[in-house]
């Protein structure tokens, strides 16, 4: 879909060097991915494919590749997928362009692929809220009968960690800052909102918690800036 944001999203991986640890949210597979796995991993069924959907650079992709056998990352702004092939050259992860909010282009691919796993990590709280349905749509599709979802999206006390940090001084939090310069301020996301726009989906949870983003961020004091994140483990209603 040719919305906005997805060409801000575009410009951000265009204009960003093909480094690690350059975007905010790009943090070691050690403290994100593979640290999440005891939540998501006695669900994910043996043998599906695990889509890591949002992939951007493929950091946590290729964390996850250490763990199954096949992992796609998914995004839908094409300078991320060339950043993700060149800096992930060496692993087996694989990486596709894909919008979420794309229903038939979700059935193309589980037509393809069968059930799915899904990771997504920090998805749905950026995209407009007219998209939202669709998205969770796709997810229900992608997810099948027998695939899980692990999501996680930020807390909406993430707000306000922001706003005290970008206040400490003008040049503050310089990669958060290099975000919200182009256009990808996360949208209003209050409690039980993930929770809303998965049921209408047609997705139910069965598990939930709260998390922290350890971000590649840092505040004046050189302290990591920690965001608040909520999780869930959902399934296509039985």
């Amino acid at each position: 879909m040719d919305q906005p944001v997805n060409s801000n999203w575009q410009r951000f991986w265009h204009d960003l060097p093909q480094e690690r640890g350059l975007p905010i949210w790009d943090s070691e597979g050690s403290v994100t991915a593979t640290a999440h796995l005891p939540w998501f991993q006695p669900h994910f069924a043996d043998g599906l494919p695990v889509l890591d959907v949002g992939c951007g650079n493929g950091t946590q992709t290729a964390a996850l590749t250490t763990h199954y056998d096949r992992v796609i990352g998914l995004d839908f702004a094409p300078a991320a997928i060339e950043h993700a092939r060149a800096l992930l050259a060496d692993t087996p992860a694989e990486f596709r362009r894909f919008d979420l909010g794309d229903t038939a282009a979700a059935r193309d691919l589980h037509a393809e692929l069968g059930d799915a796993n899904i990771y997504m990590r920090g998805v749905l709280h950026q995209m407009p809220d007219e998209l939202r349905a669709a998205a969770a749509a796709s997810l229900a599709v992608l997810i099948g009968g027998t695939g899980h979802l692990f999501a996680v999206e930020l807390a909406p006390a993430a707000a306000d960690t922001i706003q005290s940090a970008l206040a400490q001084s003008a040049d503050a939090v310089p990669k958060m800052q290099r975000v919200f310069k182009y256009g990808l301020t996360p949208a209003a996301w209050q409690d039980g909102k993930l929770e809303s726009v998965l049921d209408a989906a047609g997705i139910e949870i069965v598990e939930h918690g709260s998390t922290i983003l350890h971000s590649t961020d840092f505040v004046p004091s050189g302290a990591t800036l920690d965001l608040p994140m909520n999780y869930v483990v959902a399934r296509t209603k039985r």
